[in-house]
């Protein structure tokens, strides 16, 4: 008799025909063979559908389904209420997984009950074209790939999303416990993640690098409007200020270190929010001394240790962030308990 597989591939694809066959050829290639791919089209009009349907012919393992409607979210969620099996592997049509990549998340989830996610660190590579440059993402797999413990997620959850979708791998009961991916104008996979680590989902990542990222100009992180800079710091605001309600920050007095432009924009989300800066803090000598939104702006060198007081560092300036640890750690601060980065 068949049994049902351990692990469910969910795989949505959109005009995917160039990256396909490189997807599916590493899918395959999988050193763990207990899976189900379910492939589900975005309502493609190039040759996406026939490479999927030409591999369904060689391996029964895959399943090719239509999306009812149209959407990357309707897309996944169809996908995961479609399959079979207590494991979601997430996947993307355009990235390659390693050989070992199911074997080795499928094992820790067997061996960590108690963790409901987990990821790995991944390896990134630019789509080359005339004109495009991936430096971005690229500064972005540097930092989530030195993202690894649960402790290390969750403090540096508000910074940016800590997994590249793509990577991840979970158990189909968060998603009856506490919901799928929603649609909104807001990243489906970070809004996922803040809302379960609000839950107490506990994740991982595993220190080896298992999937291959692809970035190109057509990405849909790239060009779609719920992954907009506004997008990400409008949800930040949303679940930073669920955890301050948590844990209690709210009946401190919140500060801020940063003024730049990015730092006002983000301001104003967690204002509408109810999150209130009542003191702010700036390295920039010209802004020192003035005031805004009523209030007086303090140099950095005042900062001390206030049980009263929680400091948001929303500076957006690059390789800052360690000069900033080593100062606020200097007066005896600790990152998470009376800090925390936004940039």
């Amino acid at each position: 008799m068949a049994t049902e597989p351990v692990a469910s591939i969910v795989l949505p694809y959109w005009n995917s025909e160039k990256t396909l066959k490189r997807c599916l050829n590493s899918i395959q290639s999988q050193t763990y063979r207990d899976w189900e791919l379910i492939a589900v089209n975005d309502y493609s009009n190039d040759d996406s559908v026939k490479i999927i349907e030409g591999f369904q012919k060689i391996d029964s393992r895959i399943k090719s389904l239509h999306s009812p409607n149209k959407g990357i979210v309707e897309a996944l969620n169809f996908g995961i209420l479609s399959s079979t099996s207590g494991i979601i592997i997430r996947m993307d049509s355009d990235d390659e997984m390693h050989p070992d990549r199911i074997h080795r998340q499928v094992e820790y989830l067997h061996a960590n009950p108690d963790k409901g996610l987990v990821s790995s660190k991944i390896s990134y590579k630019s789509e080359n074209s005339e004109g495009f440059s991936g430096k971005g993402y690229s500064i972005y797999v540097d930092w989530t790939n030195k993202i690894l413990s649960q402790e290390e997620i969750k403090v540096h959850r508000f910074e940016e999303s800590p997994f590249a979708h793509p990577s991840v791998a979970f158990r189909k009961i968060l998603i009856h416990k506490y919901g799928g991916y929603r649609e909104g104008n807001f990243p489906e996979d970070y809004e996922l993640w803040l809302r379960w680590l609000s839950k107490g989902v506990k994740m991982e990542k595993l220190n080896s690098n298992l999937l291959q990222w692809y970035d190109s100009k057509e990405r849909l992180s790239r060009t779609g409007d719920r992954y907009s800079e506004d997008a990400f710091q409008e949800v930040k605001a949303l679940y930073l200020g669920k955890w301050f309600n948590q844990i209690g920050i709210k009946r401190k007095k919140i500060s801020c270190w940063g003024l730049g432009k990015i730092a006002k924009r983000q301001i104003h989300h967690l204002s509408s929010k109810d999150i209130n800066i009542s003191k702010y803090y700036e390295v920039d000598p010209h802004k020192v001394g003035n005031t805004y939104q009523g209030s007086y702006i303090y140099p950095i060198y005042e900062i001390k240790k206030d049980k009263n007081e929680f400091i948001l560092i929303l500076t957006g300036s690059r390789g800052a962030k360690e000069k900033i640890n080593e100062f606020l750690r200097g007066k005896s601060l600790s990152l998470g308990t009376d800090y925390l980065f936004l940039g």
